[in-house]
């Protein structure tokens, strides 16, 4: 190798070197940014879900401030009781619900069985008798790590939806298997489905709220459900009914 050659490698050594040292520091300059933006885009969100939190408290702690003020002035009048527990029973589920959509990303994962949490959850949920249950289980599923607490309360919250969904009965369908690597379960209805109006906010604390309800059930399974490695969409169509798929890794 000549003298010639042995110099032009020896400079495109330095330059491969030099741009190398050029990424890492863009490398490191992006990944600085990007935990700025992060930490900007959490801050607001807290803010946000501080405000609706706030917002949603007002109600009942407002009720009960002023049953307490008439109680005081009617002494062993028992009447306003009944407010008192209800606001009560609000303000504590829905910073229970917040707890949980908080703390989302916390999971404690060992060995269990998806389809046994899916059978739990049927059983803790009110289904009308006009309502038809078809369950399609796949009993040759492996069981995989899960948050058993955090995935049982994720299926309770999409099959209590789909049953609230058809208050004047329908079929409710729900089927489990094991796909590429993936246990995939499906939860369908034939109720009313979801309105284009709240579809984009399903996903999202507090955006699609609903009567005797928080707004964060959906947004806190997403969570849990991202927590291990899994996902969860759907599909509808107005007064067809809708389907959700949840998916989890095998591990």
């Amino acid at each position: 190798m000549t003298d010639a050659e042995l110099k032009s490698i020896e400079e495109l050594r330095r330059a491969l070197a030099e741009s190398e040292r050029r990424y890492e520091e863009l490398k490191a300059s992006v990944d600085a940014r990007a935990k700025e933006i992060a930490k900007e885009e959490l801050q607001d969100e807290m803010t946000r879900l501080s405000s609706e939190l706030a917002h949603d408290l007002r109600g009942p702690l407002q009720i009960i401030t002023n049953s307490l003020f008439l109680m005081e002035r009617k002494p062993g009048d028992t009447t306003y009781y009944p407010k008192i527990n209800e606001a009560l029973r609000q303000s504590t589920g829905l910073l229970d619900a917040f707890r949980e959509y908080y703390r989302g990303h916390e999971i404690a994962l060992m060995k269990g069985s998806v389809n046994r949490l899916v059978e739990k959850s049927l059983e803790d949920i009110a289904v009308q008798p006009s309502v038809t249950v078809t369950k399609s289980l796949d009993p040759n599923l492996p069981d995989t790590m899960l948050d058993l607490g955090k995935m049982k309360r994720v299926f309770t919250v999409v099959l209590k939806n789909a049953v609230e969904a058809m208050p004047d009965g329908g079929n409710l369908n729900v089927s489990s298997r094991a796909k590429g690597g993936r246990i995939v379960v499906q939860i369908k209805d034939t109720g009313t489905g979801i309105s284009e109006a709240i579809r984009g906010k399903v996903f999202v604390a507090f955006g699609a709220k609903k009567r005797g309800g928080y707004g964060l059930g959906l947004a806190a399974a997403r969570r849990n459900l991202e927590a291990h490695g899994g996902s969860i969409s759907f599909e509808t169509e107005t007064g067809t009914g809708t389907t959700f798929t949840i998916s989890l890794p095998i591990k």
